[in-house]
C-alpha cells in the first residue's frame, strides 16, 4: 500500500527521473517556472512545492538572480524529516512498496517486555516488513505492538506506508509521542538478507517507543535503512538563553 501521490509529487517524479537518468545533466540548469508550467500543464504553486521536494534531496539547488540547478552529483536519498517517516515518505517517495514478510502474535521476549512496560511472555503483535523502491529493498523494519493496542489489526493494515496514522485510526488511539534513537552499525543477518547487503554494510538504525495518550507504552518499531537511499534531518528550535539544560526524552 502506498502512499497518495499528489500534483507536485508527480511533477517532482518526473524531474526526479530526467535527473537521476542524466536526461537533465549535473550542473546543468533547469527552464524557468514558466516553461515547467506550461510543460507540465500545472500551477505556479504546483512547480514550486516540486522543485522545493527536489532541493530537500539536494537533487537541484537554486542561486539567487541566476535560477536553478542540478546538483554536480545527483543521487537519490530521502530525506526523514522530524522523525516523520509517512509525511517524508509522501513528499520524497510516494511510489515505495510495502511487503509484509511475516506477522503473528507472540510472547514477548524479556527485552521487549522491559521496553514496552509489560510482562514477559505477554501477548504482543509481532511483524517485520520490507519496503522497496522500484523492486529494490531499501529499509525493513520489526515491530512489536501491545496486544490491547493492536487487536482490530489485519495483515492488509501493516502494508500501510502510513502506518501511524493507520494505526491510530484503525484502534481508535491517540498517539502521544515517540522516543527515538539513531545508530549507524553494520548489518548483519537477518537484515543484511532483507536489504540485499553484504555483511557488515553500514546500514542506519532508528529505534521508536510509541506512547498513548496517558503514558501507556502501545509499540516498539526497530527499522534499518540503507544509507544511500535515506538521511535523517530535523528542524528544532534552539535557545540562547542561559543556565538552560536541554532536555532528553530518553528512557
Amino acid at each position: 500500500m502506498s502512499a497518495k501521490t499528489t500534483a507536485y509529487d508527480k511533477v517532482a517524479g518526473r524531474l526526479r527521473e530526467e535527473i537521476l537518468s542524466r536526461r537533465i545533466g549535473p550542473g546543468q540548469q533547469l527552464p524557468p517556472e514558466r516553461e515547467l508550467c506550461t510543460r507540465f500543464d500545472a500551477s505556479r504553486i504546483t512547480i514550486r512545492r516540486a522543485l522545493e521536494i527536489l532541493e530537500q534531496e539536494l537533487l537541484i539547488h537554486r542561486r539567487q538572480g541566476s535560477g536553478t540547478f542540478v546538483s554536480p552529483s545527483p543521487t537519490r536519498k530521502i530525506p526523514l524529516c522530524n522523525m516523520d517517516f509517512s509525511g517524508s515518505v509522501a513528499r520524497h517517495a510516494p511510489d515505495l512498496q510495502r511487503e509484509v514478510r511475516e506477522w503473528g502474535r507472540v510472547g514477548a521476549t524479556g527485552e521487549i517486555a522491559m521496553q514496552l512496560g509489560i510482562l514477559p511472555g505477554d501477548e504482543v503483535l509481532r511483524a517485520r516488513r520490507v519496503d522497496r523502491l522500484k523492486g529494490e529493498p531499501v529499509a525493513t523494519d520489526e515491530l512489536y505492538l501491545v496486544n490491547g493496542f493492536s487487536d482490530r489489526l489485519a495483515e492488509a493494515d501493516l502494508e500501510s506506508t502510513e502506518f501511524l496514522e493507520h494505526w491510530a485510526r484503525v484502534q481508535r488511539l491517540n498517539l502521544e509521542y515517540s522516543t527515538q534513537a539513531i545508530e549507524a552499525l553494520a548489518a548483519e543477518r537477518p537484515i543484511s538478507g532483507l536489504l540485499g547487503v553484504a555483511l557488515k554494510s553500514p546500514l542506519l538504525k532508528e529505534t521508536n517507543l510509541i506512547t498513548v495518550l496517558g503514558g501507556r507504552r502501545a509499540g516498539l518499531f526497530f527499522s534499518w535503512y540503507r544509507h544511500e537511499y535515506f538521511r535523517f534531518e530535523a528542524t528544532f528550535p534552539i535557545s540562547t538563553q542561559r543556565n538552560r539544560s536541554p532536555k532528553c526524552a530518553c528512557g
